[in-house]
């Protein structure tokens, strides 16, 4: 198994997360993946809550039964248009994956 994991940080960081229009946008294009991707097992979405520098805002979480899976994700239409909505709404970006 894979599991793929990717932080974000806002550009636009003046309100709540929940009153976020670029928050709300980046959660639900990437919550509108599950079940679209072949090999994608589990995917979730979530906020920070601490509010510290060090931290990023959005997180997603992903499981992939292989590394196959994982690199047609990446190639997979349906994330390539998510991409258009995340990039310009963040900042920075940093992302991990790893086999268990």
């Amino acid at each position: 198994m894979i599991k793929h994991i990717v932080c974000w940080k806002l550009r636009n960081r003046t309100k709540p997360f929940h009153e976020n229009s670029d928050a709300m946008a980046i959660k639900a294009a990437l919550e509108d993946l599950k079940g679209k991707i072949p090999g994608l097992l589990y995917l979730d979405v979530g906020f920070d809550f601490s509010g510290k520098d060090t931290a990023g805002d959005i997180v997603l979480y992903c499981e992939f039964e292989s590394k196959e899976a994982l690199r047609a994700y990446q190639e997979h239409p349906a994330h390539v248009a998510v991409g258009k909505i995340v990039r310009p709404r963040t900042c920075e970006r940093r992302m991990i994956d790893y086999e268990i």
